[in-house]
């Protein structure tokens, strides 16, 4: 009797072990960059043109709709891709926006080897939203609505997340930014149990004297409920004509990372390409961004 008991018991841990592995995707993937840009500067609320570190950031063509898709991989060969369109409205901007990370073959095993797994299942988290942004003077603020979809064998969970974010100019070279994101709230169920990573951002940024490159550097520092103290960030751009480049840093308690990427623009279509080394040696992430203005 003792024997079965024992083996069930250790299917058991073993299964919950496998579950909350294949659960460190969950809401994780809010804190993971969404775009070359963002891969290649590291979490900015002053870097970027899309709204997932800060909703303030939102740009948007004069006339037109602009269009950006990102395709590229995160650590352990996690998909990662994003969708976003942005255009004006009224005296701001607004914008929608989707991203998907996904990991499959996952596989559920027993404590007994076996050259086959008990199954294989797929782990994936999804996200809808739509921000809107507005400048007055030299202030900008913004803000974020979202939706949140995590899936995982035979379990899902949702929620509701919210962001705030503001950028202020002091003349031509000097900007602040700030932002908040990831309040809101997320069902769970009995097994599973999630908590959105609260993230407060800032970051000062200096434009040097324009000359024939342009050239901008930025020191950030973020506070989040995932990290163990503070990450501090510096970044900087390097402008010519109709090509840029990137690189970035990050340290935190335990993880260094170093970033770069470039972009470059023919004609109607803007290319950017981004990647990342850490200190973890879990991967190697690579990102990809097609951006393009339609009628």
């Amino acid at each position: 009797m003792c024997l079965p008991m024992l083996s069930i018991s250790r299917y058991i841990l073993y299964l919950f072990i496998i579950v909350n592995f294949g659960y460190s995707l969950g809401t994780q993937f809010l804190s993971v960059p969404s775009s070359a840009i963002e891969l290649a500067f590291g979490p900015s609320p002053l870097f970027g043109s899309l709204t997932v570190n800060n909703p303030a950031l939102l740009r948007s063509p004069t006339q037109g709709v602009a269009m950006n898709v990102s395709y590229g991989s995160w650590l352990n060969n996690i998909s990662n891709s994003s969708f976003s369109l942005s255009s004006k409205l009224g005296r701001g901007n607004i914008g929608f926006n989707m991203r998907h990370m996904g990991v499959s073959d996952l596989e559920l095993r027993s404590n007994r080897p076996t050259d086959d797994p008990l199954a294989t299942f797929s782990s994936s988290s999804f996200a809808a939203a739509t921000s809107y942004s507005q400048t007055y003077g030299a202030i900008t603020v913004g803000a974020t609505i979202r939706y949140i979809l995590i899936q995982l064998y035979t379990e899902n969970v949702s929620g509701m997340t919210f962001d705030g974010g503001i950028t202020r100019a002091f003349g031509k070279n000097i900007d602040l930014g700030f932002s908040i994101l990831n309040t809101g709230f997320i069902n769970n169920t009995d097994s599973y149990n999630p908590t959105l990573p609260l993230r407060f951002l800032s970051a000062l940024s200096y434009q040097l004297p324009r000359s024939k490159w342009g050239h901008k550097i930025c020191l950030s520092a973020e506070q989040s409920s995932l990290v163990d103290g503070i990450i501090i960030r510096a970044a900087s751009e390097t402008k010519f004509e109709k090509f840029d480049l990137r690189f970035g840093t990050q340290t935190s308690k335990e993880v260094t990372v170093v970033s770069g990427g470039f972009g470059i623009q023919l004609g109607l279509l803007n290319f950017h390409y981004g990647i990342q080394i850490g200190s973890q040696h879990l991967g190697l992430p690579q990102m990809l961004d097609i951006s393009i203005k339609l009628p």
